[in-house]
């Protein structure tokens, strides 16, 4: 039976890479900025060895034998300092180094560890947890840098239990697994495998839904595997939409959501900066399809439309950079018509007047999400920046009460 259920897998993955590897012509206008022209075929990675660093001078040990983990060297400056080299999958590549590494001792110990980064500078303030699942910052008193030194140095101090370091929380594919175990006990939900990464990873979607499927809202998140702040306030929009409130019971009987909550769980897993196995950045491929996770977004997208005789009402993709902004399209999809987003964003702004988005027209030229909505589909879209360090609080109270937001203004204009 194990034996079958291989060969079925391989069978549709051949199928599925088959597919992908079609050229994909999408309607688009003319690129002026050379720097929204962009070859997303895919590129050689470097994949980090995994090892155990260990230090008998000082009884201390490390590694990076874990899923999300990025680790690419560690050595002795000094007795009471080592230095932690990060590289990126491949360059160039966005400043945004991921790190994550477990570390223990056998004494009780102060140590100083110094992120190091080749092709990169520092962006993430180190996060600690000793059982993966509850991280704290590195108490201020123990840090020594700023972002955008090309290091950083921090203190820490261990004990025989293991403490996980991490750029940000370490989410991984198997948790996002887990949330959508979860979500599809929920009646009105289920999953869809809507393709494979590179390296044959399911692409989950999950269809919230208890219409006649006609008016698509279409989420997506994690193209970029460091922006966790994003993929957590997603995560809260999302469970808002599927709560039983009279609201949200309202929004899923005239609307279909459509959320495909991991985009690259190669990426993810292996702790990159930014690129999927195939080294490139997603957010980029939104023109000819190159790589197989946007290729299995797109087909699943056109597909329902067809099937369902469907429209897409409006899309967002969340991720993270360092403050909180809503990137939109400067041209409405409907130049008769007042588009959503910027009613959305001041309504949300009024909740939330210290901690509010920025938002920002763009062009509709650069080969993302956002304009691959807009040139092909038609559909209004944002993509929904939240800021690396946004409080955890805001973020999980904030995408819950922008979702309501939004379905009060989709029931009411749409």
């Amino acid at each position: 039976m194990n034996f079958i259920r291989i060969i079925a897998i391989l069978f549709l993955n051949f199928n599925f890479l088959f597919s992908y590897s079609q050229p994909v012509n999408v309607p688009w206008p003319d690129i002026v900025d050379s720097s929204d022209l962009v070859d997303t075929r895919s590129k050689p990675i470097e994949y980090q060895v995994k090892q155990i660093f260990r230090f008998p001078e000082t009884g201390v040990s490390a590694d990076n034998m874990f899923p999300g983990a990025r680790l690419n060297d560690m050595f002795m400056i000094n007795d009471s300092t080592l230095q932690v080299q990060i590289l990126p999958e491949n360059h160039p590549v966005n400043m945004s180094p991921w790190y994550a590494f477990r570390i223990w001792s056998e004494t009780e110990q102060t140590i100083y560890l110094k992120l190091s980064y080749k092709h990169g500078r520092h962006r993430y303030y180190p996060k600690l947890s000793s059982d993966n699942k509850h991280w704290v910052p590195v108490d201020p008193s123990d840090y020594f840098s700023e972002p955008g030194d090309t290091s950083a140095l921090f203190r820490v101090h261990l004990k025989h239990d293991t403490i996980s370091i991490s750029a940000q929380e370490n989410i991984t594919s198997d948790v996002c697994i887990r949330w959508v175990d979860k979500m599809v006990k929920k009646q009105f939900i289920s999953r869809h495998t809507i393709g494979y990464s590179t390296l044959g990873r399911p692409l989950y979607g999950l269809s919230i839904s208890e219409s006649d499927g006609k008016n698509l809202l279409v989420i997506l998140s994690r193209q970029h595997p460091p922006e966790i702040t994003g993929y957590k306030e997603m995560i809260a929009f999302v469970e808002s939409i599927s709560d039983n409130t009279r609201l949200a019971r309202k929004f899923r009987k005239k609307f279909e959501t459509i959320v495909v909550p991991m985009m690259n769980p190669d990426g993810v897993d292996n702790g990159h900066w930014r690129h999927n196995a195939g080294g490139i950045d997603l957010n980029r491929d939104w023109r000819h399809f190159h790589q197989p996770e946007t290729f299995a977004f797109r087909k699943y997208i056109l597909e329902k439309i067809k099937k369902q005789n469907a429209r897409v009402c409006f899309g967002i993709d969340f991720h993270s950079t360092q403050e909180d902004i809503f990137y939109y399209s400067e041209k409405n999809v409907n130049p008769d018509k007042k588009g959503i987003t910027l009613k959305w964003v001041n309504s949300i702004n009024q909740l939330f007047p210290d901690n509010s988005f920025n938002p920002e027209p763009t062009g509709i030229t650069s080969q993302v999400s956002k304009n691959w909505f807009f040139n092909e589909i038609k559909a209004e879209s944002i993509t929904y920046e939240v800021g690396d360090n946004t409080p955890r609080d805001i973020i999980k109270k904030r995408g819950k009460e922008a979702a309501k937001q939004l379905m009060k203004i989709m029931l009411k204009d749409i």
